[in-house]
């Protein structure tokens, strides 16, 4: 236990710190009699900084409790499919950022990318077993198979289902409101019919497939924790073959 407290307490504390900092720093700058320099650039973005570097000090922390946690103890299977994961996130994030055929990737391209570096140098940190220590596991089961296909299979919908009800379009269906006004009745069924046939012919399925990696992701993890729960068979050693 000592060996999380110290990190919680050092790290902790400065982000702690920090927030105060953040939190105080506009009621200082009411004492500052020129105009000027209370608007000035610097002055404004001390709290935009203070709470960027807490954001980070909790990041590290989060990083420095989970490797921790899990240095040694993750088997490889478990651990490279994660990291590959996180690659394939990255790389999708760029491509769905510098694409020019729909905009609905770029709303959610730098979410996936920033998401994924952010798994991706967390999941770096953490050292796997090796990979012979595997060769000691019992194999992968139908059920683990099975069991964690039904769960990712349930959050693919969730958090598809979701994504796609909060992003329905709606008036004025990315029109100025003031031009969307001056437009006629047959003029603005004309621009929902051409939206909502986007929304279903493209936006849809991409929500689908974006959520396809949290998805991936808690595969992974349940597969892996179905496991823990069945009956454990040590693998055989094989038989050693005799020459004479």
């Amino acid at each position: 236990m000592q060996r999380y407290l110290s990190p919680i307490k050092w790290l902790g504390s400065f982000a702690l710190l920090f927030l105060l900092i953040g939190l105080i720093f506009p009621s200082l700058t009411g004492g500052i009699t020129d105009q000027r320099v209370r608007d000035g650039v610097l002055v404004n973005a001390v709290p935009f900084v203070t709470f960027f570097i807490m954001v980070l000090l909790l990041y590290i922390l989060v990083i420095v409790l989970v490797a921790k946690r899990f240095n040694g103890r993750l088997p490889n299977r478990a651990h490279q499919p994660v990291e590959t994961l996180a690659i394939a996130g990255i790389l999708f994030g760029v491509i769905f950022l510098f694409q020019p055929f729909f905009f609905v990737s770029y709303r959610y391209g730098f979410v996936l990318l920033l998401a994924s570096t952010l798994v991706f140098i967390l999941w770096s940190h953490i050292a796997p077993k090796s990979a012979k220590a595997d060769r000691l596991l019992p194999p992968i089961t139908a059920t683990q198979h099975i069991v964690a296909l039904v769960i990712a299979g349930i959050v693919v919908f969730l958090l598809s289902s979701s994504a796609i009800v909060a992003n329905q379009p709606q008036e004025p269906y990315g029109v100025r409101q003031r031009l969307w006004n001056t437009y006629d009745e047959a003029r603005k069924a004309e621009i929902a019919d051409t939206t909502f046939a986007q929304f279903n012919n493209v936006d849809r399925w991409f929500l689908i497939v974006l959520n396809l990696f949290p998805a991936a992701l808690m595969y992974f993890a349940v597969r892996e924790l179905v496991g823990a729960f069945l009956p454990q068979t040590t693998p055989q050693p094989r038989a050693a073959h005799l020459t004479g």
